[in-house]
């Protein structure tokens, strides 16, 4: 056994437990009883083998790299794709009705925009994960790889590759849309170390094609619309309390 002569919470303590199992680290890193999203691990492993090819320690919240790496993200879109046209000062779509609402971090410049771009900087695990997910998917992995992830769903979708609490957002793309082909789900973390393979992962785009999804997209559509006409009905009854109680009043003096 090796002692380091460091202080506690300082940042050479904080240096030296990158990619160390530590004692409090333990418990999310064990494996769970039974596949969850991440497969047959939990995202803590997927935390330990970030550190392995990023740049120390993260310092910025997913959020907050998100905002400022937003136009760099899209731009590399653009060029790795062969996007003409594009828009980066997109506003937001709204629904005719101006019920529903999308806002596109980037898109074809036109009244009826044919493709749009989500763009996502998460945490350093959470974007290799996807990465390695959506790769295979692609059946780009070896097969010893296939416990790592949730069970596939058969043919391959874009869709399924986008992070759980990011689909409906996508679909909602689609759904205010209705002249949206493909959305490019790209992901992009600069805090991955910059060598050849490792590169690769750094920038990576998923295509979500309407024509992959049209039942989940009639699906969200409906319940949208359902929540939205629930919501103002809401407000409607909250609006007429007073009458609600005078008249309620007047019954109550018969």
């Amino acid at each position: 056994m090796k002692i380091l002569d460091v202080d506690q919470r300082s940042e050479e303590w904080l240096e030296a437990r990158q990619t160390v199992i530590t004692g409090t680290r333990v418990k999310d890193i064990k494996p769970p009883m039974r596949k969850v999203k991440t497969g047959s691990q939990t995202m803590g492993l997927w935390q330990l083998v970030a550190e392995y090819v990023s740049y120390g320690a993260e310092e910025e919240s997913p959020m907050v790299r998100g905002t400022h790496l937003e136009n760099e993200n899209a731009e590399k879109v653009v060029e790795k794709v062969g996007l003409e046209n594009p828009l980066y000062e997109c506003g937001m779509w709204l629904s005719d009705d101006g019920k529903l609402g999308y806002s596109p971090d980037a898109c074809e410049n036109s009244d009826a925009p044919k493709w749009a771009i989500e763009c996502k900087s998460l945490s350093t695990a959470e974007h290799l994960f996807l990465v390695m997910k959506d790769m295979f998917a692609l059946g780009l992995l070896p097969d010893e790889m296939e416990p790592l992830f949730p069970a596939g769903r058969g043919a391959y979708r874009g869709i399924d590759s986008v992070a759980e609490e990011h689909q409906h957002q996508v679909r909602q793309a689609f759904v205010v849309n209705p002249n949206l082909e493909k959305l490019y789900y790209s992901l992009y973390d600069p805090r991955i170390l910059e060598t050849d393979s490792l590169g690769l992962l750094r920038h990576y785009v998923i295509v979500v094609t309407r024509e992959e999804m049209e039942e989940d997209i009639a699906s969200q559509a409906q319940m949208v619309e359902t929540q939205a006409n629930l919501a103002r009905n809401i407000v409607k009854v909250m609006m007429s309390l007073q009458k609600l109680v005078e008249a309620q009043a007047k019954r109550e003096k018969k």
